[in-house]
């Protein structure tokens, strides 16, 4: 198993993930709340890819015991850690966009 080439997998993933949740806030300040929601969902699937190339990476680890932790996969699973976070905030900001608009 690359672990190189899985953290990247995994940054890259948190990534979009986090860029999709912040468009969708921005979506849903400008109105657009359809939009905003399609940018939920491109947020949780980028989310999903993420953690299954982290379980790539946890699931090697238990079956051979010799994978070095890296600050390359620490900062990977720093960056999917925060997407998620992102993902969360956006989902509460955008019903209170709602809620404000009342839609």
């Amino acid at each position: 198993m690359d672990a190189i080439e899985k953290s990247m997998e995994i940054i890259a993933s948190g990534g979009e993930g986090k860029s999709f949740g912040m468009m969708a806030i921005q979506q849903a300040r400008a109105g657009q709340f359809d939009e905003a929601e399609r940018s939920l969902k491109l947020s949780q699937e980028a989310i999903v890819k993420g953690h299954q190339a982290h379980s790539e990476l946890l699931f090697y680890d238990a079956e051979h015991q010799d994978l070095a932790v890296t600050m390359l996969m620490v900062h990977a699973a720093d960056h999917l850690t925060s997407a998620e976070t992102v993902k969360e905030l956006a989902e509460e900001i955008i019903y209170m966009y709602k809620e404000i608009r009342h839609v």
